[in-house]
């Protein structure tokens, strides 16, 4: 694409195009320059998934190169139209006929070379693979929070018995909802305060506590993982997860530089199978590797790992499996077990299911073999998606959100399905076929055997409109009981308001004074008031986000390229401006920093928790004024001086840290603006735990005022080679 004006006017022969499922989309940039761009008369596609979705992305690719061949979309989805839903309408001769068809048309024009083929005819040998579904409960911290999102969305539910519901509303629940599934703490306000590392982290998710339980059992027996996740935020708690726990581990997400990406897949793939802790720095080997999969679910070669555990999956079934093929290529030797964890009942499930729909409808097309009519009907899915999304929930009592003692997770339970599923990589399996298995807890501790994926799994996605519509009312009265709950405590509160006033009466008065006094020698306070937090609901919604960049913080223009940039610093109450470090940085910025800190000292408004907001002139910095230069510099008054102490200065506290965050954030909401802080609190591992409250709050204000907060690790130059 970038030297597409050079190479489009070379009259190509032949174009090989590896990847080619990047085509699947007639309107994609890729597909529209190569198509009206390149002279191409011979054309030959590689891809690995010729169809993904449906039928429309095989017909981009079948018509990028035979376009006389295959016409129009439009004709193409006429001619086949009975096909897509072949697996759930099995009996239909018309849809068998017309799959007939378009074999026989593929076939002259697509070359299959499977994994399944080559193992057949001996020119590949590749160890046995099991993939292994695990159905979680949830817990009851997350069953909260799932019943207080669908309270929040209650308006959009009942607008779907009408179908007044849009797409985009119900994509927003379906992510809001899965992110409950993922862990209750990728909403900002759920995780208790004060932030702390501790058990809390994996006792709040299933997902979490039945993770914890295999790793130790396959960290035990000598097993190195590949763990994927969808989103970044959940790589950010497993990542705590993995250093509570002091897991060595290499991670891998789209922020991930090339060079970086590159070195933590040698390091991984070259260290031995002997994993080591974190605190033992003679052994490097890594025993998980964290990767988003859209980052890493293609391309990479990582068989040094015989174990890949799904956190989450991919609407994209298609993915997840290109993703197993990190583990699962030429090059391994141990039987690999594939481990999918899924919160059983839950909008998870629903995406399982469908995700099942898509790789028979892929069989079915371009396999050899039509599904038969007991597998179509084990995996069929509901026609509506409107309507499966709310599979499970009729199953899930709202009366029973506020009851602590059920949905409780034994960890018997939990170590009974990790010992099963563990034990399943060591078991004879006579046809030497790869299996796909099914296991939960219930029927475990029942006695009953994990459930082959093919079998009779039944589970009814398509509610009727009487069904769904009793339960979303059922819900209604639950939440109205839970309102009035809620109003009657806060009636108790207000005696409690009365007693305050007298207090705050008296504060009033000694202010005056002060702010007489102020008056009478010209001094202005800067200091920022208590912010206001927006109320949104049960659930704020996670807009902002906390970067992690390299450079200076109080020369962000290269960084944040469309929003003013406001500088947060920590001072102590001594009131002497100091030197060297961000004391030089700032006076840089302009002189009226430790101007303004000093005088707000000597007139005694220096005090633990103040943020003194200093706004700069338009013209400190006249050789850089684009818009995201410097405006504001947010001095956070967090650590203590007592000349008499042995060390003066006080640690930071956080207790006035989070003060003045939920003050800075406030402000630089109010003036569209984003944050930029060197890192604090953290020089070594000994401070890890207190930088995980630090990077908690960050989260925290940035998702509850919406804005970005970076964070600045600043590269010293060597002066003995001169490199950074």
């Amino acid at each position: 694409m970038m030297d597409q004006d050079f190479l489009s006017q070379i009259p190509w022969h032949y174009a090989i195009i590896d990847e080619a499922q990047r085509l699947k989309n007639p309107s994609s940039v890729l597909f529209n320059v190569l198509k009206d761009h390149y002279i191409m008369p011979r054309r030959l596609l590689m891809t690995g998934t010729p169809i993904q979705n449906n039928l429309s992305e095989l017909w981009s690719l079948m018509h990028f190169c035979m376009p006389v061949v295959f016409g129009t979309l439009d004709q193409f989805l006429f001619t086949f139209k009975d096909i897509g839903e072949l697996t759930s309408e099995v009996h239909n001769p018309r849809a068998k006929e017309q799959l007939k068809i378009l074999k026989g048309l593929l076939g002259a024009f697509m070359l299959r070379r499977t994994k399944s083929k080559l193992v057949e005819s001996g020119n590949l040998v590749l160890p046995l693979l099991t993939e292994t579904t695990m159905l979680v409960p949830l817990t009851s911290l997350q069953k909260k929070v799932y019943m207080s999102i669908l309270r929040k969305e209650l308006p959009k539910l009942l607008a779907l018995c009408s179908g007044a519901s849009n797409h985009q509303s119900l994509q927003n629940i379906v992510v809001q909802l899965r992110k409950a599934c993922s862990h209750p703490y990728l909403f900002p306000g759920i995780e208790p305060e004060p932030f702390e590392e501790g058990e809390h982290l994996i006792q709040a998710c299933g997902k979490l506590l039945i993770l914890d339980q295999l790793l130790q059992k396959l960290y035990s027996s000598g097993h190195r993982v590949l763990l994927f996740a969808q989103m970044t935020h959940t790589l950010d708690i497993l990542q705590d997860f993995l250093e509570l726990r002091k897991y060595s581990y290499e991670r891998l997400d789209g922020s991930v530089r090339a060079e970086e990406r590159f070195a933590a897949i040698r390091s991984f793939s070259s260290s031995s199978a002997n994993m080591a802790l974190n605190s033992d720095p003679d052994n490097p080997g890594a025993f998980v590797f964290m990767i988003s999969t859209r980052a890493g679910g293609v391309g990479l070669n990582l068989v040094a790992a015989d174990t890949v555990i799904f956190y989450e999956q991919d609407w994209n079934p298609q993915v997840d499996k290109q993703a197993l093929q990190r583990a699962h290529r030429i090059g391994q030797l141990n039987h690999v077990l594939c481990i999918n964890l899924v919160t059983e009942h839950t909008v998870e499930e629903v995406i399982m299911r469908r995700a099942e729909k898509k790789l028979r409808l892929s069989l079915n097309v371009i396999g050899e073999n039509v599904v038969d009519h007991k597998e179509n009907e084990a995996t069929g899915v509901g026609i509506s998606d409107l309507k499966s999304i709310i599979f499970g929930l009729h199953m899930f009592d709202p009366t029973e959100m506020n009851d602590r003692k059920h949905g409780d997770i034994s960890v018997q339970e939990l170590n009974a399905m990790a010992e099963k599923v563990i034990a399943m990589r060591d078991e004879q399996n006579s046809d030497k076929d790869d299996r796909k298995l099914e296991v939960n807890a219930r029927n475990l501790l029942k006695g009953h055997e994990d459930t082959e994926v093919s079998g009779a799994l039944s589970c009814d996605l398509g509610l009727d409109e009487a069904s769904y519509l009793s339960w979303v009312k059922n819900f209604e009265e639950v939440s109205k009981t839970s309102c009035d709950t809620m109003l009657d405590s806060r009636s108790r509160r207000s005696s409690d308001e009365d007693k305050s006033s007298k207090i705050e009466s008296a504060k009033k008065k000694a202010e005056e004074k002060k702010l007489s006094k102020w008056k009478s020698v010209g001094y202005h306070s800067l200091t920022v008031d208590d912010p206001i937090c927006p109320q949104d609901g049960d659930i704020i919604s996670a807009a902002g986000s906390v970067h992690f960049v390299h450079g200076d913080c109080t020369a962000p223009s290269n960084v944040s390229l469309s929003e003013p940039a406001m500088v947060f610093s920590c001072v102590d109450t001594s009131g002497r401006w100091g030197h060297g470090g961000m004391f030089d940085s700032l006076t840089r910025l302009s002189t009226s920093i430790g101007y303004a800190y000093e005088w707000a000292s000597e007139n005694e408004d220096l005090h633990l928790g103040d943020l003194h907001l200093i706004k700069l002139e338009d013209g400190h910095d006249e050789q850089n004024m684009d818009t995201n230069t410097v405006k504001w510099v947010a001095l956070a008054v967090v650590q203590s001086y007592n000349p008499r102490r042995k060390v003066p200065r006080s640690d930071i506290s956080l207790l006035h840290l989070e003060k003045c965050l939920a003050k800075t954030a406030f402000s630089a909401a109010q003036n569209s603006a984003s944050i930029h802080m060197p890192r604090i609190g953290y020089q070594d591992g000994s401070e890890r735990s207190e930088w995980y409250t630090i990077e908690r709050l960050l989260r925290k204000y940035a998702s509850i005022y919406n804005i970005n907060i970076y964070v600045y690790y600043y590269r010293r130059v060597r002066q003995d080679s001169g490199l950074r």
